[in-house]
């Protein structure tokens, strides 16, 4: 029958009809593949109905897609990746060199994925480093010059190391500039990326991680903000300066310079702040991850990371564990069911529009007067800002995904004063949190009553703590030695209250070395209570005794947890030196930082005595070894009068770090460059120096493009500095244009260099330029030289030419520096004889191979390995902004001696009514539970059915209501916590997976067509007209 063609044609018919419809069904929704979205977009911008046919789902959510994403809040159009703006401000005090080299090391990184800041990106980015160094100078006893320390001259062996390790050569663009504050380093980053060193003076200017933070934020988020909203009132930019750079009679911003002008586009909302401790270290990956979420929501002004500690020994076992726990259950939870209370500094991404918001940036500029303050601001300055950002209505997030890596303390001693901040300053930002409450439910979408009520139950968990751990040790001496409950919750007792005597009769040291002792004991005692709650429960033959159910079920939470974050399940295996280190951490460490309230001194990294004399030799081997109590410290130096030992060990051009100049180094080293001369206080520029002005001039990069942003709550006094600065540089600016109206470029470059006074120079200066000037001796420069063309010309169609380049230019090199030494620092005569030589050898062996388009690439190689560090003045506008900014924020603190005294019986009020507060609630605790055990069990107790592993009931377990009560209390923190984890850890894996999708491959530029269109290298450089100098 069905070979008829009259029963054939429904069938045909219908499959037809089938594929009608699946192509009506593919153009309908053609749409969907081609349009442009952002990773983790929300349900209600991607969807007409947030909800789906569940039997039809592929179908339904194919249907359901918009066809076009309405605009967000905060964004102009949702077509393309919103452009961002994102400061790396890192803050340093007293980091040792492996340290440094983890945050510097971590920014070329960055720099590396970033690319080229002409070009564009994936992800939509253009970043600036910012490195800002506490304490960086000290007095040299003998000559009482200042200099700067040993810190500083370690970073910048760093920054020249890691520079080596990336592009095989020495920082080609230097300069180091005089600032009100102290000084500043300028490098650009092999992809052309910047990074500056901000040298802080505390003599000058403030000290401590804190002021750093005010530091930066007014001048990046006010300064830099203002100037680039407000080109009016920029300095003016002369084609003969420095801040332009001139190929081919067109004139181009400098990266620098380019990075300000991009964020006159770039709204507040998306310029960001990624705060950073002198020691992190992370991927790109990690960055890109926080910018997503204050990228795609609006109400964020901050986001965190993981945190991972690194180091090595029991205590660092300890943090792992204690880090993890933290993250994985207690930052999830507070992320779902509300805000996260605290962004660390070592690793956060904050708004630029959240900061400079009412009562947040102007807030965190308060100085401390009263011994609450103290605690409260400058102990704990990351959890404070978080605190106002919340209050203000911003929402903090943590995104788990995003991994960094700090060093934690090693040593019980700086792990104990290091918490001795942290604990005091987490409780008081708490409870300002909690006391308005009520307040910042109404400000604050993310944050409800019921997150209010849960962090109220958490922070009465925390005061608890000491008393829980306490009656958790009676009853580990109870079980072990079999002894009366009543009795051991007095032994147990006795401890704490002998630790609390010491705390308040001995120093802190002493109070340290006990509770080292004390810690190692309870250690012994927990592992033996660990291991006899397992036997017990062997002998009896059940788990389901309070403790039991409790000890496993803790167990399996923590098994699971860690399995749901398969890279750091090994974490698991310091779970048991975490639970051996309770008493340590819950109860000992708990009474020191309250008893020590009044200490509100950093406690770790402390600075060395002022007018330590600056050391005169090479130190080989510095090691402290510990022993029990003992402190011994092995040193092993070269004595700088041994030349031949220098000579060996390749330091015979230095007899000690950052040396003076010699009068051979002296001479003036590039053309057109304000060098040191005959007085090393002083910089005097010639005419003969500015006849041939080499490439090298484009590194002077003097801040001029930059200037300070009003902040809303102080708008009338941030005004004043902002018309002060602009109106100086604007009437000094029209004096100098009205003199170059009349006047051609090259008649205005030599008078004006003419009319230019000796600049004067301090002190720290010319042993930094020393330092850097190594880079001109015939063995580095040599190296420098083979790294700089291979750098440059990378391309795999260019190896040939390349290598022919590099093996006769260095030929070229050997002949014309064959009298050298390998540790000579060439005068300028002979730089620019070579320079000359070099160029020459380049173009004829270009003109051989037929790539003379290669040839402006290749001289601009030659010119930056020649070149020589730049010492620069800073713009007199942003000078006047610095001053003021100092005058008004940042002067050095000196308090009087009646104000010091004022505070320090404040601070001890203040521990006294905190520990007596502490004392009376665990007390009470721990004395209720007492009374209930000698009334005994018989009476006053919850009993609970023992069953056999067959399913018998075999008797009953009686069980005191306050402890089980406590239990219960605690294991239902835990599941919520738990519960939080799983929500989060889904929302992770959607971010991570689409992340995934969109990861920037690592791959070489094209350059083999660059020279070929000169626009493509300059494609967003900025074109000046005569119009840009008209103020």
């Amino acid at each position: 029958m069905l070979n008829s063609h009259y029963f054939q044609w429904p069938f045909v018919m219908l499959a037809l009809e089938g594929v009608c419809m699946w192509a009506g069904f593919v153009t309908c929704t053609y749409y969907v593949w081609k349009i442009k979205v952002q990773r983790i977009e929300r349900t209600s911008q991607l969807f007409v109905r947030r909800l789906y046919e569940s039997a039809f789902i592929d179908l339904s959510l194919l249907l359901n897609t918009k066809m076009k994403l309405p605009k967000a809040q905060t964004n102009e159009s949702q077509d393309e990746l919103q452009s961002v703006v994102i400061y790396l401000c890192a803050t340093m005090w007293h980091e040792t060199y492996d340290e440094m080299l983890k945050i510097l090391t971590s920014m070329f990184r960055l720099d590396r994925y970033r690319g080229d800041p002409k070009e564009e990106h994936k992800d939509s980015f253009d970043f600036e480093c910012h490195i800002l160094v506490d304490d960086a100078f000290m007095t040299e006893k003998e000559t009482q010059k200042r200099l700067v320390n040993e810190y500083v001259e370690d970073l910048i062996h760093v920054v020249t190391e890691v520079y080596r390790v990336f592009t095989n050569k020495e920082p080609d663009d230097v300069s180091i500039i005089e600032t009100p504050y102290g000084g500043r380093l300028m490098f650009v980053l092999p992809e052309g990326n910047m990074l500056y060193v901000h040298l802080k003076d505390k003599q000058l200017i403030r000290n401590k991680k804190r002021w750093s933070q005010i530091m930066y934020m007014y001048y990046l988020l006010g300064w830099k903000g203002y100037i680039s909203k407000n080109p009016q009132k920029m300095p003016r930019m002369e084609t003969s300066r420095e801040s332009l750079i001139s190929m081919d009679g067109e004139i181009f911003l400098l990266p620098q310079f380019d990075n300000d002008n991009k964020r006159r586009f770039i709204s507040d909302d998306n310029t960001y702040i990624l705060a950073l401790d002198g020691d992190t270290d992370f991927h790109p990956k990690a960055v890109v991850l926080l910018v997503d979420r204050l990228r795609m929501y609006y109400n964020v002004g901050a986001a965190c990371g993981r945190i991972h500690p690194t180091g090595m020994g029991p205590m660092v076992w300890y943090q792992k564990f204690e880090y993890a726990v933290g993250h994985w259950l207690q930052k999830t939870a507070e992320h779902v069911f509300g805000s996260v209370l605290c962004s660390p500094g070592c690793f956060s991404l904050f708004r630029g529009s959240a900061l400079m918001d009412d009562n947040i940036l102007k807030k965190y500029t308060t100085t401390a007067t009263r011994g609450s303050e103290y605690v409260q601001y400058d102990q704990g300055e990351d959890r404070w800002l978080c605190t106002l950002l919340l209050q203000q209505g911003w929402r903090v997030e943590y995104n788990a995904a995003s991994d960094a890596y700090t060093n934690s303390p090693q040593e019980f001693k700086e792990f104990y004063n290091q918490r001795r901040r942290w604990g005091p300053s987490t409780l008081a930002n708490t409870l300002d949190l909690l006391h308005s409450g009520s307040e910042t439910v109404k400000r604050n979408q993310s944050i409800s009553g019921i997150y209010i009520f849960y962090q109220m139950f958490t922070v009465g968990s925390s005061i608890l703590g000491p008393a829980s751990v306490t009656l958790m040790i009676a009853g580990a001496i109870q079980f072990i030695f079999k002894m009366d409950g009543a009795i051991s919750i007095i032994v147990s007792c006795v401890p704490p209250v002998f630790y609390i005597i010491i705390c308040f009769a001995t120093k802190a040291n002493t109070q340290i070395t006990i509770a080292a002792i004390m810690s190692v004991l309870y250690a012994f005692l927990m592992t033996a209570s660990f291991f006899s709650i397992i036997g017990d429960m062997v002998v009896q033959g059940t788990f389901l005794t309070p403790t039991g159910v409790f000890l496993v079920s803790m167990a399996i939470m923590y098994v699971v947890t860690a399995l749901l974050h398969p890279q750091e399940f090994g974490l698991i295996i310091y779970g048991l030196m975490y639970f051996i280190c309770i008493p340590s951490g819950y109860l000992l460490l708990t009474i020191y930082s309250l008893v020590n309230m009044n200490n509100v001194s950093w406690g770790t990294r402390e600075s060395k005595e002022e007018g330590e004399e600056k050391k005169s030799k090479s130190i080989v081997c510095d090691k402290d070894c510990r022993l029990c109590c003992w402190d011994m410290k092995i040193q092993i130096t070269n004595e700088a009068e041994n030349a031949m030992l220098q000579q060996i060990v390749g330091l015979a051009g230095q007899k000690a770090p950052l040396l003076q100049l010699t009068n051979r180094e002296t001479q003036p080293q590039a053309a057109s460059n304000p060098e040191p001369q005959a007085k090393p206080e002083t910089i005097t520029k010639k005419d003969e120096e500015v006849k041939n002005p080499p490439a090298d001039i484009n590194k002077k990069t003097a801040s001029k493009d930059l200037n300070f942003s009003t902040i809303h709550d102080d708008k009338d006094e941030e005004r004043s500095i902002i018309s002060h600065s602009s109106d100086s540089s604007n009437s000094s600016d029209s004096s100098h244009s009205s003199n170059l109206s009349d006047q051609d470029d090259d008649d205005f470059m030599n008078g004006d260099l003419e009319d230019m006074e000796d600049i004067p120079v301090k002190d720290w200066v010319e042993p930094v330029k020393t330092e850097f000037l190594k880079k001109l001796t015939y063995f580095n420069m040599k190296r420098n030289l083979q790294a700089q063309i291979r750098y440059t010309l990378r391309h795999k169609n260019q190896d040939d030419v390349c290598e022919d380049l590099v093996l006769m230019l260095t030929d070229t090199l050997n002949i014309k520096l064959s009298k050298a030494k390998p540790e000579d620092i060439l005068e300028q005569a002979e730089l620019d004889e070579l320079q000359h030589e070099l160029t020459n050898q380049a173009r004829h062996i270009l003109k051989n191979n037929k790539m003379m388009k290669l040839e402006k690439r290749v001289k601009r190689a030659i010119e930056k390995t020649l070149s020589a560090p730049q010492v620069q003045r800073l713009d007199e506008s942003e000078k006047d902004f610095w001053e003021k900014l100092i005058e008004r924020y940042l002067t050095p603190i000196s308090d009087s001696k009646e104000h010091k005294e004022r505070v320090s019986k404040e601070l001890r009020s203040l521990r006294n009514k905190a520990v007596f507060l502490y004392f009376i609630i665990n007390v009470l605790w721990v004395v209720a539970t007492f009374f209930l055990q000698l009334i005994g069990n018989d009476i006053i107790s919850i009993r609970i059915p023992k069953y056999s592993p067959d399913g018998n009931i075999t008797g009953e377990l009686k069980v005191e209501p306050l402890s089980l009560m406590f239990l219960i209390s605690f294991a239902i923190l835990l599941l919520v916590q738990f519960i939080a984890m799983l929500y989060h850890r889904v929302y992770t894996l959607i971010h991570v997976v689409s992340y995934r999708g969109t990861e920037k491959n690592y791959k070489e530029r094209d350059l083999e067509d660059e020279e070929e269109d000169p626009a493509i290298e300059n494609q967003y450089a900025i074109s000046i007209s005569s119009e840009d100098f008209q103020l």
